[in-house]
């Protein structure tokens, strides 16, 4: 929290994309998507708060596809400020650009599994980290989901 004297509170969200060739698969464009626009709705009702939200977008590579369509909201998983939990499955579109069976990262939030965060999630974890909203209090669980070409 800031104080008098300690400046802007700040909260962080840094996202993590598969890209090959410049291209990413559907379900990390939409989580992209939907978290740049949670970003700047959450900045501009936060910044008369004095509270600055800060994205930072990175590229991953091949070797980094688990890690790839996470969003963390000040170093949390943005399923983990709301009780969820991540999971892994088959993602069609990512195995068109590698041209092989590819399982990427998906969330569970209340129950409903998605390959993708929505903008509501990422803004609900935005101001629980911005101290706006409750938080869940635990730790996300990592739940493997073995399908098809999923382990």
């Amino acid at each position: 929290m800031s104080g008098c004297c300690s400046g802007a509170q700040r909260v962080t969200v840094e996202a993590g994309f598969y890209v090959q060739d410049g291209e990413t698969c559907e379900r990390c464009g939409d989580t992209r998507a939907a978290t740049r626009t949670a970003v700047a709705e959450a900045a501009g009702l936060l910044s008369p708060m004095g509270i600055v939200v800060e994205l930072h977008e990175r590229e991953l590579g091949r070797g980094e596809i688990a890690r790839s369509n996470e969003v963390l909201v000040n170093g949390r998983p943005v399923e983990a400020w709301l009780g969820g939990s991540a999971t892994e499955n088959d993602c069609p579109s990512c195995a068109d650009l590698l041209g092989e069976p590819t399982c990427c990262r998906a969330v569970e939030i209340d129950g409903v599994v998605s390959e993708a965060l929505s903008r509501e999630a990422v803004t609900a974890a935005i101001m629980a980290a911005a101290g706006l909203a409750p938080a869940h209090p635990g730790r996300a669980a990592v739940t493997l989901v073995t399908g098809a070409g999923c382990g």
